[in-house]
């Protein structure tokens, strides 16, 4: 979901990279995220999502290329980049001998927050993430779960403007998953949050990201809302109305204004009536025409793929893309069999 804003919480990259000698970690990735997104970057493991969040927190220069996030220059101001920004990595170091209290406590005290304002955050964070009872227990006893909640705790200590969060859920159950995402939405909704969030979790990134960027190998596949990529991947955006089957209803539909496919499920029991979304009208004149028609409609909901579909279509269509334009001494080895036709 998107907020508006008059802040500058935003996030914009222009071809920005980082090469390890001759691997290109991150590759000429342009992006942009406008204040009060939630923005979901996704891609499979190794595709350079770490690495720019690394950059992004001024944590890591680039190789080349520039970026600025609240409108500063992430290398020029890494330390006031540092500053106002929470960083959630998916892998977490941990004080084992502190209270939950007392690590919270101590990076209030390097954010150089007052002492008693600090132990006010401390205690409501602690509330916030479910931990307000475990708050001097020492961290060696706590499980995954409770550590993933208290690296969120500390993300947000020093009420950051904008969030880097890698993984937030990880290691949770599903009642804590909801937990963190609930925080997360009211952070956006009521203190303007930008929120930059990398996850494999796609469920949880298409209910919570109003935009959304895929990469893969180090470069941008695709950017944009969750239906801008639908229709990028060829989705289509119609309707799917399911009605209870009769002798009489391949009649009545027959009758109807529109382009229709059907197929029946249940043992026949039920019509899949297939909209196109070439129809102009809305969806409620739409259930209407099928009422006035004496169809018994059972149930009706969007058509369209899944983030899931839509991520794998766009990453298999870059990856044939590539390999397309890829330079043929570097493509795979062509078969012997392959190279004797070739000469034939």
């Amino acid at each position: 979901m998107k907020v508006s804003s008059t802040n500058n919480n935003s996030i914009s990259t222009s071809n920005l990279s980082k090469f390890y000698r001759n691997f290109r970690a991150v590759n000429s990735l342009t992006i942009d995220v406008s204040p009060g997104d939630i923005f979901g970057f996704l891609g499979p493991n190794g595709a350079g999502k770490t690495t720019t969040i690394r950059m992004l927190c001024g944590l890591l220069s680039p190789t080349s290329g520039y970026a600025k996030v609240a409108g500063f220059d992430i290398v020029k101001d890494s330390l006031k980049i540092r500053s106002i920004v929470g960083l959630l990595p998916e892998s977490s170091g941990f004080y084992n001998w502190m209270s939950a209290e007392e690590y919270l406590l101590y990076f209030a005290a390097l954010y150089k927050i007052d002492t008693h304002l600090g132990k006010k955050r401390a205690k409501d964070l602690l509330e916030i993430v479910g931990l307000a009872t475990k708050s001097f227990v020492p961290i060696s006893y706590y499980s995954r779960g409770m550590k993933q909640r208290l690296g969120l705790a500390r993300t947000l200590i020093n009420e950051p403007k904008i969030l880097f969060l890698d993984e937030p859920t990880l290691g949770l159950d599903p009642k804590g998953q909801q937990d963190i995402q609930k925080t997360l939405l009211e952070l956006n909704r009521e203190k303007r949050v930008t929120i930059f969030l990398s996850s494999h979790t796609l469920s949880e990134v298409s209910s919570l990201c109003n935009r959304v960027a895929i990469v893969n190998r180090g470069r941008l596949v695709a950017q944009g809302s969750i239906e801008e990529l639908r229709t990028l991947a060829g989705s289509s955006s119609g309707l799917v109305v399911r009605i209870l089957n009769s002798p009489s209803a391949q009649k009545e539909l027959s009758s109807l204004p529109y382009q229709i496919q059907t197929n029946t499920t249940d043992n026949n029991r039920l019509i899949d009536v297939h909209v196109s979304d070439g129809v102009s009208e809305s969806a409620n004149e739409i259930i209407d025409r099928f009422e006035k028609a004496g169809l018994q409609i059972y149930e009706i909901r969007r058509m369209g793929m899944s983030l899931e579909d839509v991520y794998f279509k766009l990453t298999e269509a870059k990856k044939k893309e590539d390999q397309q334009t890829l330079p043929e001494a570097q493509q795979k080895p062509k078969s012997k069999e392959e190279q004797r036709q070739r000469h034939a």
